[in-house]
């Protein structure tokens, strides 16, 4: 039975799950890069046009959340852990750090357009449980602090989710309002679903 295993065979046991997760996070992000993101600066295209208007704004909020994503998954390395506990710290500062700039940006951008709402929901979503993440590191409140990085780098992949669809043109039968609502559901499902797993034995538990 699992819970007779030691702690270190516990944490073999589950690796190849984890790989396949992280594979699978990889490549949804990839596609996004590639067929979502980069055809948005094809030459002589509208958004192409309208980026480069922005670019002030564009340029931090992309650094910042590629630096996000990046350093947000090392958070989750045992082995970095271990060979460096600095290291993850450090690591820790700069993903705090890149949502700071990108998340404002975001909200920047946004503003006048009807996702203003949905963008400071997501925003505000992601700099709030980053902080949180922060606040319970520094106060060694480590089982809390393993649930709201994970909180977090929900929010941060939201993003991702929202977007892996977009060569299926799926987003294209939404209107905007729509589109904004989905947001909004998505960011609140980045927070509510690693709720109910953190809980999800407490709550399915009998008491005798």
């Amino acid at each position: 039975m699992a819970h007779g295993l030691s702690p270190a065979r516990r944490i073999r046991s589950g690796r190849p799950v984890k790989l396949v997760v992280w594979a699978a996070m990889g490549l949804m992000t990839l596609s996004v890069a590639l067929l979502s993101e980069l055809p948005l600066f094809a030459p002589g295209t509208a958004s192409r046009a309208h980026l480069f208007e922005i670019r002030w704004l564009l340029v931090p909020h992309v650094a910042g959340a590629v630096i996000a994503l990046t350093t947000g998954a090392g958070q989750f390395s045992s082995r970095i852990r271990r060979w460096n506990l600095n290291f993850h710290r450090i690591m820790g500062r700069v993903y705090v750090g890149a949502i700071f700039v990108a998340g404002p940006a975001a909200i920047v951008m946004s503003h006048g357009t009807i996702f203003f709402t949905a963008t400071l929901v997501q925003a505000g979503a992601w700099l709030v449980t980053a902080v949180a993440a922060l606040l319970t590191a520094r106060n060694r409140q480590i089982e809390q602090h393993r649930q709201w990085v994970v909180r977090s780098y929900a929010v941060t992949f939201t993003f991702i989710v929202l977007h892996v669809a977009n060569p299926t043109g799926i987003w294209t039968h939404f209107s905007d309002a729509e589109y904004a609502t989905a947001i909004i559901i998505c960011t609140f499902l980045a927070v509510l679903v690693p709720d109910v797993a953190f809980s999800w034995r407490e709550l399915t538990r009998r008491r005798g």
